[in-house]
């Protein structure tokens, strides 16, 4: 049954159907007879009780279809549209945080990012899992993780979202863990040092994919728990892996992960070596 767009507005993403139709600012910019994989709408991030009916009520409409994902963005009266083929995505990242969810897809000369509300993360696990199968390469790098890692050894946080992963379908292979810890930064200007927080890194891969899962690494300062990220890279879009000591840290490792257009960073305690080693031997791996 059709409900009114405003009698049906809330925090979530809806597929859009006979039932939650496209909003009408986006009608005459989305081509609705073209045979889209998933097509859906996000809301605008405002408390239910200050919409009204002739607001234009959501952000965002985006959409998969057989080449590509494409995003049409609300700029106050009008639509801007933005597209990004399958050839040229390089990975993608969904970060949670409580209720506030973004999800970034990386390109080879842009990125794309869409704010969600979490309460809807399956439809945007849906969109990333269609992404992900447009991957094309497989690895023909001989990874070995770490041979003493035990799934017992990881935190809840980082276990819990490697049982939904699992769950959800996705075949992986586990390489390397780092907890959550703090580091003292150096800064030669202040007199002082100060801690500060990185995340947990859980390492694994796929035959098509090298995955990251993170948590406890904050978006910005002051959100330094209850995070959990996923990232996904096709190895087709890897090239290469570096890592060093960080200049700003005095007992942590950084490792730049090289794609198309961007550089990802982790970071890791020396004495982690099963994980320093995989990160080793990823790093002479030829890509």
């Amino acid at each position: 049954m059709r409900i009114s767009e405003y009698d049906a507005f809330g925090p979530w993403l809806y597929e859009i159907d006979d039932g939650h139709p496209m909003p009408p600012l986006f009608v005459p910019y989305v081509d609705q007879t073209k045979p889209y994989r998933m097509l859906f709408k996000i809301p605008r991030d405002i408390e239910r009780r200050r919409a009204t009916p002739d607001m234009d009520l959501y952000d965002y409409v985006a959409a998969a279809d057989d080449d590509g994902v494409q995003i049409w963005s609300r700029r106050e009266k009008t639509v801007e549209t933005t597209r990004m083929s399958y050839r040229d995505i390089t990975g993608i990242r969904l970060y949670q945080r409580l209720l506030h969810g973004v999800c970034t897809i990386y390109g080879e000369s842009a990125q794309l990012r869409l704010p969600y509300n979490t309460v809807s993360a399956d439809v945007m696990w849906r969109f990333a899992d269609l992404v992900r199968q447009s991957y094309r390469g497989e690895s023909g790098i001989a990874l070995r993780g770490d041979p003493d890692l035990r799934e017992t050894d990881i935190d809840i946080w980082l276990y819990n979202q490697m049982r939904d992963l699992r769950e959800r379908g996705t075949d992986f292979s586990i390489d390397a863990y780092q907890p959550c810890w703090d580091d003292l930064r150096t800064d030669r200007r202040l007199p002082w040092k100060r801690k500060e927080e990185f995340a947990g890194t859980l390492y694994l891969h796929n035959g098509r994919e090298l995955l990251l899962l993170r948590s406890g690494k904050p978006e910005k300062k002051g959100e330094q728990t209850y995070s959990a990220e996923f990232t996904s890279i096709p190895w087709e879009a890897l090239k290469g892996v570096s890592l060093e000591n960080s200049p700003h840290h005095e007992h942590t490792l950084l490792a730049r992960i090289c794609l198309p257009g961007t550089a990802l960073q982790t970071e890791i305690q020396p004495e982690r070596r099963g994980t320093v080693a995989f990160l080793e031997a990823l790093a002479a791996a030829e890509h």
